[in-house]
Protein backbone atom coordinates (compact mmCIF):
# COMPACT_ATOMS: atom_id res chain seq x y z
CA UNK A 1 0.00 0.00 0.00
CA UNK A 2 1.19 3.39 -1.32
CA UNK A 3 -0.75 5.95 1.16
CA UNK A 4 -1.67 5.11 4.57
CA UNK A 5 -5.43 5.80 4.57
CA UNK A 6 -6.73 8.87 6.90
CA UNK A 7 -7.12 7.68 10.71
CA UNK A 8 -10.63 6.35 11.68
CA UNK A 9 -12.63 6.30 14.83
CA UNK A 10 -10.17 5.56 17.24
CA UNK A 11 -10.59 3.08 20.73
CA UNK A 12 -8.83 2.05 23.56
CA UNK A 13 -6.61 -1.30 23.64
CA UNK A 14 -6.24 -3.14 26.66
CA UNK A 15 -2.22 -4.24 26.37
CA UNK A 16 -0.68 -6.93 28.15
CA UNK A 17 3.66 -7.45 27.80
CA UNK A 18 4.25 -11.21 27.61
CA UNK A 19 7.99 -12.77 26.78
CA UNK A 20 8.95 -9.82 24.61
CA UNK A 21 5.30 -10.02 22.78
CA UNK A 22 2.37 -7.43 23.58
CA UNK A 23 -1.23 -8.60 23.26
CA UNK A 24 -3.86 -6.64 22.83
CA UNK A 25 -7.76 -6.51 22.29
CA UNK A 26 -10.33 -3.48 22.19
CA UNK A 27 -13.33 -2.59 20.67
CA UNK A 28 -15.49 0.80 19.66
CA UNK A 29 -18.99 1.11 18.47
CA UNK A 30 -20.84 3.86 16.51
CA UNK A 31 -24.26 4.37 15.11
CA UNK A 32 -23.19 2.72 11.77
CA UNK A 33 -20.45 0.26 12.92
CA UNK A 34 -18.62 -2.43 16.16
CA UNK A 35 -15.23 -3.29 15.40
CA UNK A 36 -13.79 -6.15 17.94
CA UNK A 37 -9.74 -6.80 17.81
CA UNK A 38 -7.82 -9.32 19.29
CA UNK A 39 -4.08 -9.16 17.97
CA UNK A 40 -0.90 -9.84 18.99
CA UNK A 41 3.03 -8.08 18.11
CA UNK A 42 6.66 -8.03 18.69
CA UNK A 43 7.07 -4.35 18.51
CA UNK A 44 9.24 -4.64 22.08
CA UNK A 45 11.61 -7.68 20.96
CA UNK A 46 12.46 -6.46 17.50
CA UNK A 47 14.33 -8.81 15.00
CA UNK A 48 15.21 -8.10 11.42
CA UNK A 49 11.04 -8.61 11.93
CA UNK A 50 8.60 -6.67 13.14
CA UNK A 51 4.67 -8.20 12.94
CA UNK A 52 1.28 -8.10 13.98
CA UNK A 53 -1.17 -10.94 14.29
CA UNK A 54 -4.50 -11.37 15.17
CA UNK A 55 -8.06 -11.23 14.30
CA UNK A 56 -10.90 -8.15 13.62
CA UNK A 57 -14.60 -8.63 13.53
CA UNK A 58 -16.33 -6.04 11.94
CA UNK A 59 -20.08 -5.00 12.25
CA UNK A 60 -22.07 -3.17 10.25
CA UNK A 61 -24.81 -1.36 12.04
CA UNK A 62 -26.73 0.25 9.17
CA UNK A 63 -29.77 -0.91 7.23
CA UNK A 64 -27.70 -1.61 4.02
CA UNK A 65 -24.21 -2.79 2.96
CA UNK A 66 -21.27 -1.16 4.04
CA UNK A 67 -17.63 -0.68 3.54
CA UNK A 68 -16.25 -1.35 7.41
CA UNK A 69 -12.52 -0.40 8.11
CA UNK A 70 -10.16 -1.29 10.50
CA UNK A 71 -6.93 0.55 10.71
CA UNK A 72 -3.98 -0.10 13.39
CA UNK A 73 -0.75 1.76 13.91
CA UNK A 74 2.37 0.50 15.42
CA UNK A 75 5.22 3.27 16.59
CA UNK A 76 8.36 2.93 15.44
CA UNK A 77 11.96 4.20 16.81
CA UNK A 78 12.89 6.76 14.23
CA UNK A 79 16.57 5.23 14.02
CA UNK A 80 15.29 2.29 12.08
CA UNK A 81 14.68 1.90 8.74
CA UNK A 82 11.75 0.14 7.25
CA UNK A 83 11.09 -2.16 4.51
CA UNK A 84 7.41 -3.00 3.57
CA UNK A 85 6.63 -5.57 1.13
CA UNK A 86 4.87 -4.86 -1.80
CA UNK A 87 1.61 -6.76 -0.95
CA UNK A 88 1.20 -5.85 2.11
CA UNK A 89 -1.65 -4.13 4.38
CA UNK A 90 0.85 -2.12 6.09
CA UNK A 91 2.69 1.29 5.32
CA UNK A 92 4.78 3.54 7.12
CA UNK A 93 3.47 7.03 8.26
CA UNK A 94 6.08 9.43 9.47
CA UNK A 95 7.30 7.11 12.66
CA UNK A 96 4.30 4.51 12.78
CA UNK A 97 3.31 1.46 10.45
CA UNK A 98 0.12 1.64 9.75
CA UNK A 99 -2.05 -1.51 8.70
CA UNK A 100 -5.24 -1.30 6.97
CA UNK A 101 -8.23 -3.67 6.44
CA UNK A 102 -11.97 -2.90 5.67
CA UNK A 103 -14.86 -5.12 4.37
CA UNK A 104 -17.85 -5.06 2.64
CA UNK A 105 -20.89 -6.06 4.97
CA UNK A 106 -24.42 -7.21 4.63
CA UNK A 107 -26.96 -4.80 6.50
CA UNK A 108 -26.67 -6.07 10.32
CA UNK A 109 -24.18 -8.66 9.51
CA UNK A 110 -20.60 -9.21 10.71
CA UNK A 111 -17.21 -10.67 9.59
CA UNK A 112 -14.33 -11.67 11.40
CA UNK A 113 -11.35 -10.93 9.01
CA UNK A 114 -7.57 -11.93 9.79
CA UNK A 115 -5.27 -9.22 10.49
CA UNK A 116 -1.63 -9.50 9.98
CA UNK A 117 1.45 -7.89 8.58
CA UNK A 118 5.10 -8.26 9.02
CA UNK A 119 8.11 -6.23 7.48
CA UNK A 120 11.67 -6.01 7.71
CA UNK A 121 13.22 -3.33 10.62
CA UNK A 122 16.88 -2.67 10.26
CA UNK A 123 19.07 -0.10 12.09
CA UNK A 124 19.60 3.29 10.51
CA UNK A 125 23.57 2.32 10.54
CA UNK A 126 22.96 -1.30 9.42
CA UNK A 127 23.73 -0.31 5.66
CA UNK A 128 24.03 -3.61 4.60
CA UNK A 129 20.43 -4.67 6.19
CA UNK A 130 22.24 -7.85 7.58
CA UNK A 131 20.56 -7.18 11.15
CA UNK A 132 24.06 -5.76 12.67
CA UNK A 133 26.01 -2.26 12.69
CA UNK A 134 29.53 -3.66 12.36
CA UNK A 135 32.79 -3.45 10.54
CA UNK A 136 31.05 -4.53 7.11
CA UNK A 137 28.89 -1.43 7.88
CA UNK A 138 31.82 0.79 8.51
CA UNK A 139 33.76 -0.05 5.25
CA UNK A 140 29.94 1.65 3.51
CA UNK A 141 29.75 4.23 6.29
CA UNK A 142 33.83 5.56 4.60
CA UNK A 143 32.95 5.02 1.31
CA UNK A 144 30.17 7.76 1.77
CA UNK A 145 32.06 10.23 3.43
CA UNK A 146 31.48 13.32 2.52
CA UNK A 147 28.37 12.76 0.40
CA UNK A 148 25.64 14.95 0.52
CA UNK A 149 22.15 13.41 0.72
CA UNK A 150 23.76 9.75 1.49
CA UNK A 151 21.78 6.85 3.83
CA UNK A 152 24.73 7.32 5.91
CA UNK A 153 23.44 10.74 6.81
CA UNK A 154 22.56 10.05 10.08
CA UNK A 155 21.51 13.45 11.59
CA UNK A 156 20.04 14.23 7.98
CA UNK A 157 22.02 17.58 7.86
CA UNK A 158 23.25 17.01 4.17
CA UNK A 159 26.61 15.53 4.28
CA UNK A 160 28.43 12.51 5.85
CA UNK A 161 30.84 13.51 8.52
CA UNK A 162 32.13 13.36 11.88
CA UNK A 163 28.72 13.40 13.59
CA UNK A 164 27.41 10.83 11.82
CA UNK A 165 30.79 8.62 12.32
CA UNK A 166 29.45 9.17 16.35
CA UNK A 167 26.21 8.17 15.60
CA UNK A 168 27.26 5.12 13.87
CA UNK A 169 29.47 3.94 16.50
CA UNK A 170 26.64 4.43 19.01
CA UNK A 171 24.56 2.01 17.10
CA UNK A 172 27.49 -0.57 16.62
CA UNK A 173 26.60 -4.22 17.86
CA UNK A 174 29.58 -5.76 16.77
Amino acid sequence: MEDCPPVLVPFVVDRQLVDGLLFSSGSVQTDTRRVDVEYVDNRFSLGPTLWIDGLATLKNRRDVQALVKYRNAVPLDPSFVVEIPIDSPACLEGDRIVGYWEASIPAGDSVSISISWSVLVFDLADLNRDGYVDAIDLGFFLVEWGDPDSIADFNFDGVVDGIDLGLFFERWTG
